[in-house]
């Protein structure tokens, strides 16, 4: 079975994804973030290394989906669909310029997704869904300075790129929306659990 978690910075995907793999046995592919050599520059100078940023992102998260192809269950801790919503945030704010908004694009659809083929098949997409405050309190909370340190426009309109992705494309996989805001995870795991139970009956 292959699950995607989906949602913005501070949703709760890591901690929902090590579940389901505590639960069911599951590999997880987590964000590749500690080792990725732009991302405090990334979060101090946005319009200097956004580009750089993206396109690592996108190296990064396609390695991952040809290490995923062999194997029959995988957890994906955010995809490489998703990418493209940090972009549009950027671009919005003003850090990407049209020049290179359009670059990525062009490569994105006629590079990156031709490739893809089957290996972006999803069972499920899990929308950890949450408030920017919710999002915001959480990134408090982790600790990692770069994310403090950023300005509360850019996660306000990053959570709500998250919801026009969705509203776009949650025809194309099986979503779930999970109400993340609450602390409970018993709760949300639950929910997320019958729904992966009943996935796989159906498989």
């Amino acid at each position: 079975m292959r699950i995607a978690i989906f949602g913005t910075v501070g949703a709760g995907k890591s901690t929902v994804s090590q579940a389901i793999s505590d639960k069911y046995g599951y590999e997880i592919f987590p964000e590749p973030i500690a080792q990725n050599p732009y991302f405090d520059d990334y979060y101090r100078d946005m319009k200097a290394h956004v580009f750089k940023m993206q396109i690592y992102m996108l190296t990064a998260r396609s390695q991952q989906l040809t290490a995923a192809k062999v194997l029959e269950n995988v957890i994906f801790d955010r995809t490489i669909l998703e990418d493209p919503i940090f972009v549009k945030v950027n671009h919005d704010l003003g850090t990407m310029n049209d020049v290179d908004f359009k670059t990525y694009n062009d490569f994105y659809e006629q590079v990156i997704i031709p490739s893809l083929a089957n290996r972006t098949e999803f069972d499920l997409v899990v929308y950890l869904k949450v408030t920017t405050d919710k999002a915001i309190e959480r990134i408090n909370e982790r600790g990692i300075k770069a994310e403090i340190d950023t300005p509360r426009s850019y996660w306000e309109t990053l959570n709500k790129r998250y919801d026009d992705y969705f509203n776009l494309r949650s025809k194309h996989f099986k979503f779930l929306v999970v109400d993340a805001n609450t602390d409970d995870l018993n709760s949300k795991m639950q929910l997320i659990f019958n729904k992966i139970d009943e996935v796989k009956a159906e498989k």
